[in-house]
């Protein structure tokens, strides 16, 4: 198996395929849509992000190098996939709060810095990029075809929520770290130790670097990313 290569052929073959498919799909259902012809469709998508995240810690430990110790499913991606599908199901604008940050920033980080080590066909690239994926072309569909509105509020609930579960995910990530094989650590988070290939932490003081202290430049780093991603409302509703 031929290891993964950082912006290589492959690597962004797969980018250019996710990010056309979203914004052509979302483009184009934008131009004819109706409610009524494309509920079908948002509730088949709703159920498969989260279905997508419940089963894949079956398909990780049956096919691969893997236990269930370190395939708990709630990484921020894993939620933020939860949340999309949930509004895709519901339309309760506080998931969609929660999911474009977190999805669009966080998910869109694990596309460009996959922290896997082998290349297409291995299953971790094909269950990450599936994964994060079909989470950027749900956002950008519900963004640009629902016309969803993301306001300041939803700013502050996206810094909030998560920093209410922080405590509980480093508590968990501790109590299955005394009953995990050394060799399948869990990892919620990051909060265990860092990601295995490249990632914005690289770019940290040493001392930040690794995990728990590398939450202390990563909250205002989402601030950062979290405005840019906000500023585009913010000029729309200005002008």
């Amino acid at each position: 198996m031929n290891e993964f290569i950082l912006f290589g052929t492959t690597h962004l073959l797969t980018l250019f395929i996710i990010f056309v498919a979203s914004f052509g799909f979302a483009y184009f259902a934008k131009s004819n849509y109706n409610e009524q012809s494309y509920l079908s469709f948002e509730k088949f998508f709703g159920y498969l992000l989260i279905a997508n995240e419940l089963f894949k810690p079956l398909v990780l430990t049956t096919f691969g190098d893997y236990r269930w110790t370190n395939t708990v499913p709630l990484h921020m991606c894993h939620i933020s996939s939860y949340a999309t599908g949930l509004f895709l199901l519901t339309r309760e604008k506080r998931f969609f709060d929660f999911a474009y940050f977190w999805g669009l920033g966080g998910g869109t980080m694990a596309l460009l810095t996959p922290d896997i080590q082998f290349t297409f066909p291995d299953l971790d690239f094909i269950t990450l990029f599936f994964g994060h994926g079909i989470l950027f072309f749900a956002i950008i569909y519900i963004t640009i075809t629902l016309k969803q509105q993301i306001t300041f509020s939803s700013l502050i609930n996206a810094m909030k929520y998560p920093l209410y579960m922080l405590p509980f995910i480093y508590l968990l990530n501790l109590g299955i770290d005394q009953i995990a094989d050394p060799d399948y650590p869990p990892n919620l988070w990051y909060l265990m130790h860092p990601p295995g290939g490249a990632s914005l932490m690289d770019l940290f003081p040493p001392l930040f670097q690794n995990p728990p202290w590398h939450i202390i430049p990563t909250m205002p780093l989402a601030g950062i990313i979290f405005l840019l991603l906000y500023s585009p409302f913010y000029l729309s509703k200005e002008k």
